[in-house]
């Protein structure tokens, strides 16, 4: 047991430097440069040198000063990384926004009018299109969350399952690989989420130091690239694993399957079972 608390202290030590003290040090250090620069010197990398220069001279026979600035940076590092990832929390909600009416709905009208109106010269190119905007009838402000709604809608409509009752139970059913799978998917979306944090972060910093905003537009930039790419492949393995379990789902509950499969009329029993009246 020892030996098992030795590592997992370790590993938690090694994750939380590389997901927070390191990228908030350097988030500290480049606020002490622009700091130091402002937006008239931004580039000039000699008065940086001289003063960086300046400074560890300060704390050459220190140290004992040195060591606790060290520390001090890393907690700061540590406590700008918190400040990052609640940042990055509030782009995924608002990247899975439904609501509040007043503020969405503008939104997904224009998201709407765009899914009705696409042209296309034949049936495919014309399912080609839509599905670049929605998978089904835009409801979602951004193309995320209609991504991740999609698949409660496309789940429902092909066997008759209602989705949020289903999915739990359906998870106890998974093997391990799939949920590792699955897991994996949910964290690339939230570090995407946590780089847009970043992203804003770097925005703010741009108010003192101007390339600042060049990092932060591009962090911004990545973060959503990676966001969208990290919604697409957690909806796949969402609903593949459906498609894969839902057998299974129905077998566990004993309900038997004349056709060998979950149709939309077992569907709509089993989810009537699962919602217990609610």
């Amino acid at each position: 047991m020892n030996a098992f608390l030795s590592e997992l202290g370790k590993k938690l030590a090694e994750r939380w430097v590389s997901l927070l003290a390191l990228p908030g040090a350097l988030f500290t250090a480049l606020t002490a440069a622009g700091s130091v620069l402002g937006h008239r010197d931004a580039l000039d990398w000699r008065r940086l040198v001289q003063a960086a220069e300046d400074f560890t001279a300060h704390y050459d026979h220190r140290p004992v000063s040195a060591v606790l600035l060290a520390v001090a940076v890393l907690g700061a590092g540590a406590a700008v990384g918190l400040l990052a990832r609640g940042l990055g929390a509030v782009v995924e909600w608002v990247w899975l926004m439904s609501g509040p009416a007043w503020l969405t709905d503008r939104f997904v009208r224009r998201r709407r009018d765009r899914w009705r109106n696409v042209a296309g010269a034949d049936r495919a190119a014309l399912a080609q299109a839509r599905n670049a905007i929605a998978l089904t009838m835009p409801d979602r402000p951004t193309w995320i969350g209609d991504r991740l709604r999609a698949v409660g809608v496309r789940v429902h409509g092909q066997y008759g399952l209602d989705f949020p009752f289903a999915w739990p139970r359906l998870w106890v059913l998974l093997p391990d690989n799939c949920r590792n799978d699955l897991i994996t998917a949910r964290d690339a979306l939230t570090g995407a989420s946590s780089q847009s944090g970043w992203g804003l972060l770097y925005l703010c910093l741009s108010t003192q130091w101007w390339p600042a905003a060049l990092a932060g537009a591009a962090l911004l930039l990545v973060g959503r690239r990676r966001g969208r790419e990290a919604a697409a492949n957690l909806a796949d393995l969402t609903e593949s694993a459906v498609d894969l379990y839902a057998a299974d789902l129905a077998l566990s509950l004993g309900v038997e399957l004349p056709s060998g499969h979950v149709t939309p009329a077992l569907g709509r029993q089993i989810s009537e079972r699962l919602r217990k009246g609610a």
